[in-house]
């Protein structure tokens, strides 16, 4: 997961696959510097040939300056991601935080570091420091690489974090903490919120029943919900408790990639 990108002429990509399609998504700055997301997609037998389809894209209204290279990033399935938050009482060095994640995960996983790969999210505190711990396993990793060849994936994003920014995005806003996201599709359903102190996650792979995932997380989290935020691509569904639900042109998922450090800022 400490994967990097250079930034000189490069166009950041998300790509998310379904059943039958590649979703490609990336943001083009207009004149007032209000970054737009661009979609397309591409079936999976044309997966050689995703960069020139990608090319034919852009010339309409590209402005980032050739030669271009292409960055791209993929977030992991919910449930192939272990997580961890932790409240420090202390500010932490880069160093630091990677000594304390490494000691975090010997002592919570029966895996060897070495087959792990893993990344870190801080969030300063008040009084502290909040580390929010990702890790996947190395050999699933890299699997979800080798799907995606020939292209070479620069960044693994986590699926909740990836979603987070899409919500916001397509939202406009930014939720409060007693927020509920709901995403759902044929693939995974995803119930997250972040608060002052952590991620509250759960997950089910493939299509599952949302008002018992619904009950189950309420049980898990004692926590107020205000409001909650739905998202599906599903064309029907069941849920009996009252939501608010999201639509967006663009998928969810290869949004929240394409927007990965981009530094984008709501109006």
């Amino acid at each position: 997961m400490e994967k990097f990108i250079k930034k000189h002429n490069r166009l950041q990509v998300g790509i998310w696959v379904t059943k039958h399609h590649y979703e490609l998504v990336w943001l083009e700055s207009d004149k007032n510097a209000k970054k737009t997301p661009h979609f397309c997609r591409v079936t999976h037998l044309a997966i050689t040939d995703i960069r020139t389809t990608l090319y034919e894209k852009l010339p309409a209204h590209m402005t980032t300056p050739r030669p271009l290279s292409i960055d791209w990033v993929t977030p992991c399935l919910p449930h192939q991601v272990w997580y961890k938050n932790l409240l420090l009482q202390e500010q932490l060095a880069e160093s630091e935080c990677k000594q304390q994640c490494r000691y975090t995960i010997e002592k919570e996983l029966p895996i060897p570091l070495d087959e792990l790969w893993f990344d870190y999210v801080t969030t300063p505190l008040k009084q502290g420091l909040r580390l929010d711990i990702f890790a996947v396993k190395r050999e699933v990793a890299q699997g979800l690489l080798t799907h995606f060849l020939p292209l070479k994936i620069k960044v693994l994003d986590t699926m909740t974090g990836c979603l987070y920014r899409a919500f916001r995005y397509v939202l406009n806003s930014t939720p409060s903490a007693q927020s509920l996201y709901i995403y759902q599709d044929t693939q995974f359903t995803l119930l997250f919120r972040q608060t002052q102190q952590e991620w509250q996650i759960l997950s089910q792979s493939k299509q599952a029943d949302l008002t018992e995932l619904y009950q189950q997380f309420t049980q898990r989290y004692e926590q107020p919900i205000d409001k909650i935020l739905y998202y599906s691509t599903l064309p029907d569904y069941h849920f009996s408790v009252p939501h608010q639900r999201v639509t967006s042109d663009i998928p969810l998922i290869p949004l929240g990639a394409a927007l990965w450090k981009t530094g984008w800022q709501m109006d």
